[in-house]
């Protein structure tokens, strides 16, 4: 038997019996067949408490007390608690939080992967200047002019004369000549530039972003943890209610026995069979019984408060108990190696400590790496109006590109890296050691689990057997006392005895269920229905 398939079924029928009929009444079983219905729960333990009511008969089978603790389909259940619980437990909020902040780390790690691209535009008002006045050669003054002019006139051959003159208007002209650069007073920009860190997208970026997604799975499996906690809580909560209802329907039936000795001590002293004295012992004893069982109903106070905190639920009356106590649970089939496996194949914790682990190692390997050379590659394309690269500038735009591969290196960069690496590792090692604690814990909570559920099973077999033979006690030393073979501490040995036993064999069906709820989450099967 697997243990995802241990459940707590909820059939057979319950045999009608004065007890049952009490018990139901208070643990919220459907009507049986009987002429008058009983009264409603907390009418009955007042009525108890106040003036109790003539005593019910002592169950003629050992499983009739369990019986009569399964209720109807509209009671509560520790699936359904427990379902309830984790629809509202606020704790829960906080981890479903925490993961969600991890999954976006991790697409945050992964847009690292993608080029970066920058854009801009820009306008640029520049203020007025006067431009240098540019020339091509020596400036000739006025005088020189004048000196040239009459040497030249003073040639008596016209064709040289000429020739000198236009070499000396040549000249002039060439002295006087330039240009200047145009001024140019609004600037516009466009620019696209694509960068790609070609070492950094192996060595960094992709350890970073395995990290971030190894984080994110802890992340998730921290709050399946947290879950199946809520859930073992809510379960122990309500087996801890009906643990109470059942102990004060307990009480219910001691308080009747007693009234129904008392009823038998008073026709006995009335026929001066035995003394008064006798009677005054019942009433003792009657006056401890109600004690007991106003502290029982106490009892069912703070657990039904308790049960609906965890289901957060408005106060009202004590909710009906649904799950039936009396079906016996089988054995397990899985050895306690089995069941280790499964636990480490399952629990949320593993699965989050080795999530944490690998990300500890991926982290560690970017952290190294940030020290070595690293290679780029940039593109720029701009679009400018007026473009510095064209001479002389016009007011036109032009476009240009450019391309660059870069390879940097810091050997500051280096000297931070081998320390964070150094860091890195240190929390790696804390991670394995966590889970290599975690791994022993987990086999010993297992074993602990399993001997728990196998030892509960056992309680449960041995609390029925002690049940019914404190039963048939009780009868035949009622039988003895009304035959006058046996005195009035036979009596209260006896009620004594069956109380104790009803109560045993009530924990002992309880504690077989919570076991078995510990068991599964040890072996993480909470949540698998």
């Amino acid at each position: 038997m697997k243990i995802a398939d241990v459940t707590t079924p909820f059939a057979g029928a319950c045999r009608v019996t004065p007890l049952a009929v009490a018990l139901a009444a208070w643990l919220g079983a459907p009507a049986v067949e009987a002429q008058d219905a009983p009264p409603s729960p907390p009418a009955v333990a007042r009525s108890y408490v106040e003036a109790p009511p003539s005593a019910p008969a002592v169950p003629a089978a050992p499983t009739d007390l369990l019986e009569a603790l399964r209720g109807g389909p509209g009671g509560l259940t520790a699936d359904r608690v427990a379902a309830r619980a984790l629809e509202t437990a606020p704790g829960l909020e906080r981890a479903r939080a925490a993961a969600e902040a991890a999954h976006a780390a991790a697409a945050g790690a992964a847009l690292h992967f993608i080029p970066r691209i920058d854009t801009s535009a820009r306008y640029t008002r520049l203020s007025a200047i006067t431009p240098p006045q540019l020339s091509f050669g020596a400036s000739i003054s006025a005088e020189q002019i004048a000196q040239a002019r009459a040497a030249i006139a003073a040639v008596s051959d016209p064709a040289a004369r000429a020739l000198f003159t236009g070499q000396l208007d040549a000249q002039i002209a060439q002295s006087q000549g330039g240009f200047s650069f145009p001024v140019i007073l609004d600037q516009y920009a466009l620019h696209l530039g694509v960068a790609v860190p070609v070492s950094d997208l192996f060595l960094t970026i992709l350890p970073a972003w395995r990290a971030s997604r190894r984080f994110a799975d802890a992340a998730e499996a921290q709050l399946a943890s947290q879950q199946q906690s809520v859930a073992l809580q809510a379960r122990e909560a309500f087996y801890g209610y009906a643990r109470a209802r059942a102990g004060h329907a307990v009480a219910q039936l001691a308080v009747a026995q007693v009234e129904a000795h008392r009823r038998d001590v008073e026709a006995l002293v009335a026929t001066g069979t035995v003394p008064a004295v006798e009677l005054q012992r019942l009433e003792a004893q009657l006056a401890a019984a109600r004690v007991g069982l106003a502290r029982a109903l106490g009892g069912v106070a703070v657990a039904a408060v308790a049960l609906r905190t965890l289901m957060h639920e408005p106060s009202g009356d004590a909710p009906g108990i649904g799950e039936d106590f009396s079906a016996d649970l089988p054995p397990l089939r899985e050895t306690p190696e089995q069941l280790l496996a499964m636990a480490r194949d399952r629990r949320p914790e593993i699965r989050a400590l080795r999530s944490v682990v690998e990300g500890r190692e991926s982290l560690t390997t970017a952290r190294r790496m940030r020290g070595m050379p690293r290679l780029a590659v940039a593109a720029n394309a701009d679009y400018n109006n007026p473009n510095q690269r064209f001479i002389p500038q016009s007011q036109v735009f032009n476009g240009t590109w450019d391309v660059s591969a870069v390879v940097s290196w810091s050997p500051n960069d280096f000297l931070a890296a081998t320390q964070d690496g150094r860091a890195a590792s240190a929390e790696l090692a804390q991670a394995r050691a966590d889970l290599a604690a975690l791994d022993d814990g987990l086999r010993i909570e297992v074993q602990q689990a399993y001997e728990s559920y196998a030892a509960a099973r056992d309680a449960l077999a041995a609390a029925r057997l002690g049940e019914a033979a404190a039963t048939e006690a009780w009868r035949l030393r009622q039988e003895r006392y009304r035959a006058g073979s046996a005195v009035t501490s036979d009596l209260f040995d006896a009620d004594a005895e069956v109380s104790r036993a009803r109560l045993d064999l009530v924990n002992a069906a309880v504690d077989l269920r919570v076991a078995l709820a510990r068991l599964r989450r040890a072996t993480g099967a909470e949540l698998e229905r």
